[in-house]
């Protein structure tokens, strides 16, 4: 596939080449092209992570996934007006098109928030012991071990930074000196960095009582989690989805070593030999609205899992954004193992 433009892309390709050329172009979307150059339709991010949570295959053609009636606008339209038509079909981009159909760029939504100085903010739970990584963090709390070049923590907050988060609330417990003396206010990381000080452990929805109030939803992530995935495109799926709580899911498979046998009552339909099983397991990546703080109770341990159960219990709507990229959840040796390896680029998709 080669493509000058990289937001274009041909027909013919693979939803993984799409996927590539996502990555490649750090927009979220791809503009699929005829041969001329003129715009055929758009496949987005969120379009790939919606056909992998049906069960869609990365080496299938991407030519399924097109939506061929984007809303378009000419390319000497003024922001005003590409910010209205965002705001009007709740959209996160607008391929902009000469006279003759072909795209000359992209506005998005974070085109919209600059021009009217609002940006997103994000929580980073780092108050854990790391009790099953002893003696490592007997002296340093697990967000500080070192994955490649620098702490855990700092990988993370650079990522937020590189994906538009830069307003950033630190919560912290164990060992959390170590933590605000690396950070300070985080100029150093062109962040601006508080801290959530937890008296007690607070648990992973606990710290969010500590937040002063929200106006607009907020990224939280646990602060022992390595990924590679775009931290911007799980906030603009949670937007695009419009509920109340998004949930960031990781793949699991569980490969059955035996034949699998097929019963009805007491008779045997059929065996499934060697089956493999796909669970999406909670990733400890969120996006949630700030009307949902509310139900978290201040100043208690209070988890994530019992935010959720008391969000679906009140019949509120809950997204699931699925990880195709690489992550590790930090929480053993060869855990930490596996993040040094995937800093050193020898990770990749799951």
């Amino acid at each position: 596939m080669k493509q000058d433009n990289p937001l274009h892309c041909p027909l013919g390709v693979s939803v993984r080449q799409v996927i590539q050329r996502i990555n490649d172009n750090k927009m979220g979307i791809v503009l699929m092209v005829d041969q001329d150059g003129r715009l055929l339709g758009t496949i987005t991010d969120g379009d790939v992570r919606r056909f992998l949570l049906n069960q869609g295959s990365l080496d299938g053609p991407a030519g399924p996934l097109i939506w061929q009636h984007p809303v378009t606008a000419p390319a000497g339209a003024s922001r005003g007006e590409l910010t209205r038509l965002l705001t009007e079909h709740k959209l996160r981009n607008i391929p902009l098109l000469d006279d003759d159909g072909r795209p000359t760029g992209l506005f998005t939504l974070a085109d919209a928030l600059e021009s009217e100085g609002e940006r997103p903010c994000a929580v980073i739970l780092a108050g854990g012991q790391g009790k099953r990584l002893r003696p490592l963090t007997e002296d340093i709390p697990k967000p500080m071990l070192p994955v490649g070049d620098a702490p855990l923590l700092e990988n993370i907050v650079r990522n937020l930074v590189a994906c538009g988060f830069s307003d950033i609330y630190l919560s912290v417990n164990y060992k959390a000196q170590v933590i605000e003396d690396h950070f300070g206010d985080g100029q150093a990381f062109r962040a601006h960095i508080r801290y959530l000080r937890e008296e007690t452990e607070l648990d992973t929805a606990g710290p969010l009582s500590l937040l002063p109030p929200q106006s607009a939803p907020l990224l939280v992530t646990n602060g022992d989690i390595y990924t590679a995935t775009g931290l911007d495109r799980l906030y603009e799926f949670h937007l695009a989805h419009r509920c109340v709580m998004t949930v960031a899911a990781t793949q699991y498979r569980v490969k059955v070593p035996y034949g699998v046998l097929n019963l009805a009552g007491h008779l045997l339909l059929g065996m499934d030999e060697k089956p493999e099983q796909r669970f999406y397991c909670n990733g400890g990546i969120y996006v949630i609205n700030p009307e949902i703080l509310r139900l978290i109770p201040a100043g208690e341990a209070f988890s994530m899992s019992q935010l959720l159960e008391r969000v679906l219990g009140a019949g509120l709507p809950v997204a699931v954004f699925p990880i195709h990229e690489s992550w590790v959840d930090v929480g053993q040796r060869a855990d930490l193992e596996r993040a040094c390896e995937e800093a050193l680029g020898k990770g990749g998709e799951q």
